[in-house]
């Protein structure tokens, strides 16, 4: 296919404002949060008080299982299942890894187990690599330098981070004049970068992402102005990003986790500041977004893993509920049905245990930001007593040559069509032409979808039935269609006709499980129905 016509296919969908920008940033041109201003925090009205600690965020024990504080401190840093040994004096700037693991390193997340390790036990060890991986920072990363650290999604990382170490070890770390100024300075300099380089051009949840940490260091440095004009950007995209059923409007769980987050820390800063609870709760549609959240991952032990998910990046199902419950009192409202993400939850009771599945049949994604896409549509992942058994491949990388079969139509329980990919996914961010589905039906044990092909136009309608002893699969077409469909199991594979193969499974970004079994069964004359028996015994992924 044309590389040419791949981008023009890509551009087209894109805002003119987000073409604009591109062009701009690649110019050195700046994207300001307002045309001629620049905000000049003082450091001496810097609050860490303004920030209130989250220790259930913080100290999340799905997240602190994820890194080993003993390695820290030996300076090795293990990140989405790869280590490398750390130079805290030159590492920052070295090219480790790949692009993703260097975007972590500077995320500085590994600040927050070393913060619970010193809570726990006293020993001043973890407190002091804290501040030394800090102040490291600041000494092999100045502005001049730019690269990987002065990235605006980075900073936003980076700076909640630092804040939320900061918070929680407040009252062992405000007697370290040389530190704190050194930390503020620092905060001080990536807020005034991060408010003139705003990443326009992407938009979702980069945009949203960089919003929230200039609302953060806007209420850290009492600068009423700057949280004035970042809050009300915020809540526009808040508008945009959230949709009416609670879910981001990327569509992916892992994704959805990781802006419920950003919204809570928002808004225990605007309680901090003095704002009504029940308006900040409902500008920011956390009710909403927990429902949203409980819905998809009650009864599961994992991510569910639909466009770019993994199960190692978000913090969890958990502790976001507890924190919302606590900061709100919020308690979320279980629903059958997301209709403006098109997802559909069945679930009941049957004689191996619990069987819940979640049914995709929404759109790839906003269409200007369809960068975490994957070919999905009409796929459904199914636990068993919350163990993964029918599942999809996942994501595993973001620069890896395996990164477009991951998306790939196969790749997930669906369908293809003629052998056509659903999308064209063509580069590890870039879709062009896209096809569209729709969820018209969902009863509790059946859900109904339908997947339009690109081009041409040719439509497949699936069922999916939770049965007592199974699951049932329906898919309708013309006649003269040639319909593949998808059946990846991570453990229990039943007798079904179709041809077989072990093909990689990543529950987690970096890892690949043991391999799962993949069943494509072909259908004839248009209609094919499969019945998938639930297997005998649940084993763990």
């Amino acid at each position: 296919m044309s590389k040419l016509r791949l981008y023009i296919s890509t551009v087209l969908h894109l805002k003119p404002s987000q073409i604009a920008f591109r062009i701009w940033r690649r110019l050195g041109g700046r994207t300001p949060l307002s045309i001629g201003y620049v905000p000049s925090p003082a450091l001496s009205r810097a609050d860490i008080t303004n920030i209130p600690a989250l220790p259930e965020l913080d100290f999340d024990p799905v997240f602190l299982s994820r890194f080993d504080v003993a390695t820290i401190l030996a300076n090795r840093i293990d990140l989405l299942h790869h280590a490398e040994a750390v130079d805290w004096k030159t590492s920052w700037n070295e090219p480790l890894s790949t692009p993703l693991w260097r975007f972590n390193l500077h995320y500085c997340e590994y600040l927050l187990p070393l913060a619970k390790a010193y809570l726990d036990t006293g020993n001043a060890c973890y407190l002091e690599k804290g501040k030394a991986i800090i102040a490291s920072w600041i000494e092999s990363c100045p502005k001049t330098k730019g690269g990987v650290a002065w990235e605006p999604y980075v900073i936003s990382m980076r700076v909640v981070n630092w804040l939320a170490f900061f918070g929680e070890l407040y009252d062992d770390l405000y007697s370290d004049h040389g530190f704190i100024e050194s930390l503020n300075r620092s905060l001080a300099e990536q807020f005034v970068h991060l408010s003139q380089h705003l990443e326009k051009d992407l938009l979702a949840n980069h945009y949203l992402e960089n919003l929230k940490a200039l609302v953060m260091l806007a209420c850290y440095f009492g600068d009423d102005r700057a949280l004035g004009l970042s809050l009300s950007k915020l809540y526009e995209q808040v508008q945009e990003q959230i949709l009416p059923d609670g879910m981001h409007f990327e569509l992916s769980p892992m994704y959805h986790k990781i802006v419920l987050e950003d919204l809570l820390r928002v808004a225990a800063c605007l309680l901090a500041h003095g704002e009504d609870a029940d308006e900040t709760s409902r500008s920011l549609r956390l009710q909403s977004m927990c429902d949203c959240l409980w819905s998809v991952e009650r009864d599961v032990n994992r991510t569910p893993l639909f466009n770019d998910s993994g199960d190692n990046v978000s913090k969890g199902k958990d502790a976001l509920l507890r924190c919302a419950h606590n900061l709100f009192g919020i308690e979320p409202v279980y629903r059958e049905v997301l209709p403006d993400a098109g997802y559909a939850m069945l679930e009941r009771q049957t004689n191996c245990g619990v069987v819940k599945v979640i049914f995709d049949a929404g759109r790839p994604g906003p269409r200007y930001a369809m960068g975490h896409t994957h070919c999905d549509a009409l796929s459904f992942e199914c636990f068993v007593n919350g163990e993964p058994w029918i599942v999809n491949r996942g994501t595993y990388a973001y620069q890896d040559r395996s990164r477009l079969d991951f998306k790939s139509t196969l790749s997930h329980n669906t369908v293809r069509i003629d052998g056509t990919e659903q999308h064209e996914c063509w580069a590890p961010f870039r879709v062009a032409r896209f096809s569209n589905a729709r969820l018209f039906d969902c009863d509790g044990h059946c859900a109904k979808g339908e997947i339009v092909l690109r081009d041409s136009g040719a439509a497949v309608r699936r069922s999916i039935s939770l049965e007592e002893e199974g699951l049932t699969l329906c898919d309708e077409s013309e006649p003269g269609l040639h319909v593949e469909e998808a059946f990846i199991f991570s453990f229990g594979v039943p007798d079904i006709d179709g041809e077989r193969d072990l093909v990689n499974y990543s529950p987690d970004f970096g890892l690949v499980s043991s391999a799962a079994h993949r069943v494509v069964v072909t259908g004839h004359n248009g209609l094919s129905v499969v019945r998938i028996p639930f297997p005998s015994s649940v084993s763990k992924e």
